[in-house]
């Protein structure tokens, strides 16, 4: 052997080691980054439920800002008895009506039936 085949068998042996170091490195970095990697995945899907989450919570919010509260619920409830005292003054207010109608039915009726048979002969 010359010592220009000892150099590159020298050479040919330092390539085969860094890609043998090289295989086993990559072969390490996929072992232990694999689980990361899944975690990370799952962190991802967690941070979109959580976005989903709020976006839910932030609906029902504004939701619940509308409704009415105890005060209004309050004030309805005063305004529906007043309305129901309005109904019944209302209601008696149409009874005395109907009594009047009656009357006047039945004296309408007395004088379409004078009219009608007063002038007939007997």
């Amino acid at each position: 052997m010359t010592p220009a085949d000892t150099s590159f068998a020298a050479v040919i042996l330092w390539v085969a080691g860094l890609g043998t170091l090289l295989s086993f490195g990559t072969a390490l970095w996929t072992i232990f980054s694999g689980p990361s990697k899944k975690n990370g995945n799952r962190l991802d899907d967690h941070g979109k439920r959580l976005d989903d989450h709020e976006a839910r919570l932030s609906r029902v919010e504004q939701v619940q800002t509308a409704l009415p509260t105890a005060s209004n619920m309050h004030e309805l409830e005063i305004a529906m008895t007043r309305l129901q005292g309005e109904i019944k003054t209302m209601s008696a207010v149409m009874e005395g009506q109907s009594a009047i109608m009656m009357r006047l039915e039945s004296i309408v009726s007395r004088h379409d039936t004078h009219l009608l048979e007063g002038n007939r002969p007997r």
